[in-house]
């Protein structure tokens, strides 16, 4: 059976793909998978644990600074 990342960052293009692995990196959370797609508007992450989508790269940035505080 296949193991799915915690988080899956899914990101427009290589700008946002760029501030995603920067986002990641500051708040040094693990089992994130980024992949570019450009059907989307310009990020979405999906945290497959708490079963919840945040879209948006501020929105984004926030959640996962709370989940480390």
């Amino acid at each position: 059976m296949p193991s799915f990342p915690r988080f899956l960052f899914r990101v427009k293009d290589r700008h946002f793909e760029e501030e995603a692995r920067q986002m990641v990196a500051s708040v040094g959370l693990s089992d994130i998978e980024i992949r570019r797609d450009d059907t989307i508007k310009d990020a979405w992450l999906e945290d497959n644990k708490l079963l919840k989508t945040t879209y948006g790269l501020e929105d984004i940035q926030a959640y996962m600074e709370n989940l480390i505080s």
